[in-house]
């Protein structure tokens, strides 16, 4: 006996230290990834916002930018002290090192699966490195999964997940509804068997929580329809539908790189065992949070048009937290039978292979966010327009570019200088789409704009970009120095020339 558990514990020895090589390795691929990573203008617009705006003034801006405040509320502390702007890199950084080390230590699937979705895109790079808020909807629905089991003795924490994750992102309000939805449910039908209201009131500790925060999400994105990006597609209820059906098969294909068959295939395999396992848990929770999220995202796709990566990468975390559910679920109904851990089994497989596709769509030549392009391509040149301007302008110069949007990458490096948009004649920072920084004028109005208010100016810098707001740019600018040009073109389109314009 006493061999047996000295073998016992250096086996688990074994195993606590080749997982401690994974989550090692993990973290040192995405710290690399991390050094080589350009931040571009997504990624700067919210690092601009939380410096400059207040609290209040951020939760007028939201509207605007499509994405709920607890993304804008972390980072705030770090930009209004004055930390540069790769900060915000290792903010997501150690989100996802955080997520990435309790789904290896908690998730109740084989270490061999777990180490290699690791190291697939849902962990590693997209919500790693790239600074967005996509990476909250995944430590919140590991999170959500760790405390599943305690979600009655813990009410306030299991409602504060919930209220986070509807602030963590629109995408997120699926999982996070049904899941609120189901609990109380089953709060109910304690209730109703217990001839007791005890459990209803232990629940209204936590539940209030995701619903206050849906309420404030409804007043962040109130009259959301003022943004002029916001664009709604109008379809009719069968045609909505057809649209649904081919944005179901799209996701896919963004995700893994495979073709519809391969789609048609994984949802059928996929949605086959959730509702088999269901059925013999006696407990549609799982494969009720799965379907809804899937589907929410297919109509958020078609009806807002929206094709990002990074909403379809929060599927994955979906997945994770289905399939983890009816691992304790089966838990708390010490279900045994051999027949519901084979289908728990072929999930995990299943999950094995979209990460496997997920890792080769990353490493294609046509991936604009590929492997190859973040170590040795050039994704944005924002870093290097602002090195340049920081080592040969001073702050006091007058320096006006042509769209705020892509000039914000700049601007973000550069909190002391200001940044003047030629459309308006105001200083600006971050893009707020508004009709203010979408107004056009000539060169020679420019000109005059200068003159009017910088008159002790004998000459200023124009940071030029793809978009511009200036329709003759091109037959103008051709007679005036260029001190600085993007030498390639780069993967999100942020290349810069900046010009030396001396007042007549």
């Amino acid at each position: 006996m006493r061999f047996k558990i000295a073998d016992i514990n250096k086996q688990k020895k074994t195993e606590y230290i080749l997982m401690a090589a994974v989550f090692l390795g993990y973290l040192a691929l995405n710290g690399i990834l991390l050094v080589c990573h350009e931040p571009w203008r997504d990624e700067a617009n919210v690092w601009l916002m939380a410096r400059e705006l207040s609290p209040m003034g951020l939760l007028k801006e939201i509207k605007y930018q499509g994405h709920p405040c607890l993304w804008y509320f972390l980072l705030m502390p770090f930009a209004k002290a004055g930390l540069p702007f790769r900060t915000i890199g290792f903010v997501s950084y150690a989100i996802m090192a955080v997520t990435a080390g309790l789904f290896l230590y908690k998730a109740p699937f084989y270490k061999p699966i777990k180490a290699m979705v690791l190291f697939s895109p849902a962990f590693t790079y997209y919500y790693a490195v790239v600074a967005r808020n996509y990476c909250l909807i995944a430590l919140l629905l590991i999170l959500l999964a760790i405390y599943y089991p305690k979600r009655n003795d813990r009410c306030i924490r299991f409602g504060l997940l919930l209220g986070l994750l509807v602030q963590s992102d629109v995408i997120a309000l699926a999982e996070a509804g049904v899941i609120s939805c189901f609990w109380l449910g089953e709060n109910l039908r304690q209730c109703n068997k217990q001839k007791t209201m005890t459990p209803l009131w232990n629940i209204l500790k936590g539940i209030w929580i995701p619903l206050v925060s849906f309420l404030l999400l409804i007043i962040q994105f109130y009259h959301v329809s003022d943004s002029p990006v916001f664009e709604v597609s109008r379809f009719g209820k069968m045609e909505l539908l057809r649209e649904m059906k081919n944005f179901s098969y799209q996701i896919l294909e963004r995700l893994s790189g495979r073709g519809q068959t391969f789609c048609f295939i994984f949802i059928l395999l996929s949605m086959g065992l959730m509702l088999f396992i269901s059925f013999r848990l006696r407990n549609i929770q799982a494969v009720a949070v799965m379907m809804s999220a899937y589907l929410f995202q297919a109509a958020f796709s078609v009806m807002v048009y929206q094709l990002h990566i990074w909403h379809f990468l929060s599927l994955c975390f979906v997945f994770i937290w289905t399939l983890w559910l009816m691992y304790e679920q089966r838990g708390e109904k010490q279900e045994k039978a051999e027949i519901t851990g084979a289908a728990l089994c072929g999930l995990q497989v299943l999950l094995l292979v979209l990460s496997v596709c997920m890792f080769i769509r990353w490493n294609a030549k046509e991936e604009s966010s590929g492997l190859a392009n973040v170590l040795y391509g050039s994704y944005s040149d924002g870093g290097g327009a602002a090195g340049y301007i920081r080592e040969n302008i001073t702050p006091d110069e007058l320096i006006v570019s042509v769209d705020v949007a892509r000039a914000s990458t700049v601007a973000a490096y550069l909190p002391e200088y200001n940044f003047y948009y030629a459309g308006n004649g105001q200083r600006e920072s971050y893009a707020d789409w508004s009709e203010e920084q979408s107004k056009n004028i000539t060169f020679e109005e420019l000109e005059t704009w200068v003159q009017n208010n910088f008159p002790d100016k004998k000459k200023f810098y124009l940071l030029e970009s793809q978009n511009s707001c200036l329709g003759d740019l091109e037959g103008e600018l051709g007679k005036y120095q260029i001190l600085y040009k993007t030498a390639e073109k780069t993967a999100m389109r942020e290349e810069y020339t900046i010009f030396q314009i001396d007042m007549p």
